[in-house]
Parts: C-alpha cells; structure tokens; sequence
C-alpha cells in the first residue's frame, strides 16, 4: 500500500548496530539478501507475514514486512527491527497516524488477504550471535567492537531515546517530504507564497515528491510537489526535511550526517558570517532532548560548563536582552552559547560529498568542528573519542536563548587542533555535513 510506511528502526538500546538483515523470506533461516541501514524511513510496504517459524518473545509471534528500498530491492524486515507509520488496514493493523515501534503493535488479519509473491527458496543460514542490549542511552568513550551480524531473538523494548536515524544513500527517484515547523507550514496550489492556501499541513505530515521546481516570482527557494491528504500541492523546501533520493531531486546530496535530534522541529538557519548574522541553524525541542553525534563517532575538543546558566538558566532569567553585547562578550556566559560541546569530524570521518564542497572552498582535505550549544546539560568530556552516534548532551535554554533549543554551528580547519576562536574565517553553512 502506498501510504503504509516502514522505517528501520534497528536495536536502539545498542546504537553500535548501525545496519539490520534484510531476508528473502519471513524468518532469521530465510535467504540473506543484504544488510539496510538503521533510519532509513519511508520504505512502502508489500506484504506482512507472521514468522514463518513461529518464533516469538514472551508468546507474541514475530511479524515480518517485506518493502521496496529506494534501490528498487525488496526483501523481509521483522517487526522488533522496525517503526510503521500510515494507513496499515489492509495489513491488519489500521491506521498508524505517528511512528510506533511495530513489535509493540497487535496485528489483526485482514478480512482479504494481501497477495503475496513467490517465496525465495531457503537455504539455511549460520545463527548469528547474541547481543545483550544497553542499559542507558551513552555509548561508550571507546569506539564500540564491530558486531558480526544481527541477533536471532533480540529482546524487544520501547526505549526513552531512540537511534538516530541515518541518512541513506539512494539510487532510485523516490523521496519523501516531512514538515519540519513546529505549528505546521503552509500546502499551496502553486509554487510560490501568493498562490492560494490549499490547507495547514501539521507537524510530520509527508508525501511523496512528484516533482520539485524553483518558485514563482523569482522565489530563490525550491517547492516540493506532491499528494497530501488526497490533494496535489506545493511545499516550500525551508519547511521540509527528506528522506531518500534528495539528489535525484536536486535537494541535496545523500550521504550528509542526520540532524542530531530524533524529535526536532526548524526554527532557522545560516545566514552569514557578520556580526549580525546568524551562524548556524537553530533546531527546536523540548528541553532534555536527547542530541547525538554524527554516525562514524568523533572527538570531543571541548566541553565547557557555563558558570552563569546554573539550573538551566539563560539571559532572560537575568532580564538581560537577547543578543546583549555585555553579556555575549562576558565569558561566565560562555559568550552566550551557554553550556556547549564541541566535536571534531576529521577529514576521513566526513561524507563524501562534505569533502568535495569542502575542496570547493580551498579546504582540501580540511577537518570539520561541530558546537552544540545552549544544553540543558553536557553527556561527555574534553579527550574523549566518541563511538558512532554517541549522546553528546541534552537540548535546553542556556545562555543567550529564549526558548528551549539546539543551536549547532559548523567551522574548518586543517589543524586539526585548532581551538575553535582561530576558525572563526573558516565559518561554514552546517549543510555542508547535516541533513536537518
């Protein structure tokens, strides 16, 4: 069905497994076809099968779905592995209006049943060893060992923090189109902000694009247009994020870092490097949000407490303007970035796309400095190596801030022990490495 949807969730209580096994039929004895991904999303379902075996967990039988990935393969996914969102009736499970961890789901068998392809033959597969999952949501200091091969019979749990999603690379024109405001954003019968309002899409509605264009009007935006409930309209770029083949497209490349929280809404983005500007993007969220870092780990180079933001706290609860000059020059306010982390990305951790912008700009071979700033509290020290999305902190409202949020900023260097003042030349839109 079109508009029933999996997103390969993975083992979240263990964030060192970054791919799950994809089969060619409803059990861990099916065929290996090849390994997914965790966060690739929007994945459409073909069929939904109980496990052909009867395994289960505590009684509950495993289901399995078997979806089309944007590289035109199919093959089978089991229900501990996955989220679903979308009308899922003629599967048996109704409509599904937000992401949910399937294996927490009751399937119900349809009144018809899903017609489903030949089978594979199945040829028996070695077991795969067992992983115990983690207790808490930070990883390691220490890159965490590889895992051969995802376990059997993981046990199932609904965890506080999930995974950060990863973003796939994509060869097929398939891409999907999430909103991203917190209040929703406008759905247009044509693209450009004086065609007339088909209706408010909200918070997390997506669609699949059609086709995306420069705006009316001399808009310097691109417009998404696809169907969105049952009707054909136009979204603007700024309020979207996408998931699948964004270079097809012409919506960015593929391979660029998650954005660093799970639940997150925009609230703006770069616009310069004067004193004026503002020099990163700002993602919303609710304080203690969970804020990872990027997928192949990293190296914290600073991890500074702000001595003025004690509980949580930022100008305003001092009755200091935003942007006060005497307060974003005053170091006990960590010049207003509040409780901050900053991580390095060296060169051969990057995306290669990250790479060539970055020998675009006369940065060959350059390291890239992420700030995470205005935490509610800080995960990590200075001198730690970060294993692969790694909790770096929690979201919050320190320092020069006036609301709960995120802002992240993205600087250069080829030293890669720079402090962070020296890179300030070296600047950089944080969509040189982050899909948001």
């Amino acid at each position: 069905m079109a508009n029933f949807y999996v997103t390969i969730r993975g083992i979240a209580e263990n964030p060192s497994i970054t791919e799950i096994n994809i089969r060619a039929t409803p059990s861990t004895s099916g065929t290996f076809l090849f390994k997914a991904a965790v966060g690739i999303a929007g994945l459409p379902v073909l069929e939904v099968a109980a496990d052909a075996e009867g395994k289960n967990f505590q009684g509950k039988v495993y289901s399995w779905f078997k979806v089309t990935f944007p590289n035109g393969q199919t093959g089978w996914a089991r229900d501990d592995l996955v989220e679903i969102q979308g009308d899922g009736s003629a599967f048996g499970y109704g409509m599904v209006a937000n992401k949910t961890y399937a294996f927490i789901l009751t399937r119900v068998a349809p009144a018809a049943p899903v017609p489903t392809a030949p089978a594979a033959p199945v040829s028996p597969a070695a077991p795969a060893a067992p992983v115990v999952a983690a207790p808490a949501p930070v990883a390691p200091a220490a890159p965490a060992a590889p895992i051969p091969a995802m376990p059997d019979v993981p046990k199932p749990a609904v965890p506080a923090v999930p995974a950060v999603p990863a973003v796939p690379a994509t060869t097929k024109g398939v891409c999907t189109a999430i909103v991203i405001m917190r209040d929703g954003a406008n759905a247009r019968s044509a693209p450009t902000t004086t065609a007339s309002l088909v209706f408010k899409a909200s918070r997390d509605a997506r669609f699949q694009i059609d086709q995306v264009r420069q705006g009316d009007g001399g808009d310097t935006f691109k417009w998404a247009n696809g169907t969105l409930q049952g009707q054909k309209v136009w979204m603007r770029e700024d309020v979207l994020r996408f998931e699948g083949d964004t270079e097809f497209f012409g919506l960015g490349k593929p391979d660029l870092y998650p954005a660093p929280m799970t639940n997150r809404w925009w609230v703006r983005g770069f616009t310069g490097v004067n004193p004026a500007d503002h020099w990163g993007w700002d993602f919303g969220a609710v304080t203690g949000e969970p804020i990872f870092c990027g997928p192949k780990g990293g190296f914290v180079m600073a991890s500074v407490e702000c001595q003025k933001c004690a509980g949580g706290r930022s100008f305003k609860n001092f009755g200091i303007p935003l942007s006060n000059p005497a307060a974003l020059g005053d170091p006990a306010w960590n010049y207003g970035y509040g409780h901050y982390v900053i991580v390095r990305y060296m060169n051969d951790q990057l995306p290669e796309s990250s790479k060539q912008l970055l020998a675009q700009k006369g940065l060959a071979g350059a390291h890239l400095f992420a700030m995470y700033a205005h935490l509610d509290s800080r995960s990590v020290n200075a001198g730690v190596t970060l294993s692969p999305n790694a909790l770096v902190g929690m979201c919050g409202d320190t320092g020069n801030s006036e609301a709960t949020h995120l802002h992240l900023e993205v600087r250069a260097s080829t030293n890669p022990n720079d402090p962070w003042a020296n890179m300030k030349k070296n600047l950089l839109d944080p969509v040189i490495l982050f899909g948001r």
